[in-house]
């Protein structure tokens, strides 16, 4: 029987997985477009992973620059800025708002996201949602790292656990540690996510899912 759920947030929870993208494209817009188109390409094949991996990639692999943290730092702080503003506006992922009220009592709920973790937690704060969940991870930890915490903190057998997420590297932290994977359908994950057995639209329809043995 499931006792913990653990959701990636961009695109599980808010409908934000796309203001990430358009945020790196603003981001990199002044620099030659090829780079900036190869770096959006980039972003969006390692969605849910760090933004700190993705622009050393960019200075170091795209710009064939020596990466410095200062240089590394100075784009990710403009990507949190234009990340932020638009996370505050943005609509829930359909049914994420109703299955959390509903189920958030019944089982232990917690967030593992690609975002840095006190950015997130302003965010869960800020949008209301933290009475919802138990804890909130989020980078520089791994989402493999957090599963383990949280199962081992939480004292749960991994087939008492699920992961809910949108990305592969959700799905291969699941894999990894030995969680069933639920995948949200987006357009962007249609053909990986094409044969996974366990996929919603609305996540109201994780209710069902959970009750299978």
């Amino acid at each position: 029987m499931i006792k913990a759920i653990v959701f990636d947030f961009d695109g599980v929870i808010l409908e934000s997985a796309s203001i990430k993208t358009e945020a790196f494209a603003e981001v990199v817009k002044d620099y030659p477009k090829p780079q900036a188109e190869a770096f959006v390409a980039y972003h969006k094949d390692h969605m849910g992973i760090s933004r700190h991996v993705k622009f050393r990639y960019f200075i170091e692999e795209i710009r064939k620059e020596a990466y410095t943290d200062e240089a590394g730092q100075m784009l990710a702080d403009r990507f949190a800025q234009i990340v932020f503003t638009r996370v505050m506006e943005c609509p829930f992922v359909p049914g994420a708002k109703e299955f959390l009220e509903r189920n958030y009592r019944k089982y232990d709920l917690y967030v593992a996201s690609g975002t840095p973790e006190e950015e997130l937690k302003r965010i869960v704060e800020e949008r209301k949602l933290g009475v919802f969940f138990k804890k909130i991870y989020g980078t520089p930890m791994k989402k493999e790292e957090i599963v383990e915490i949280i199962c081992e903190e939480g004292g749960y057998q991994k087939d008492e656990m699920c992961f809910v997420g949108d990305a592969v590297t959700d799905q291969k932290a699941a894999q990894h540690t030995g969680l069933r994977f639920i995948g949200r359908n987006t357009d962007d994950n249609k053909e990986v996510f094409r044969d996974l057995v366990y996929k919603v639209d609305n996540l109201l329809q994780i209710e069902e899912m959970l009750e299978e043995r």
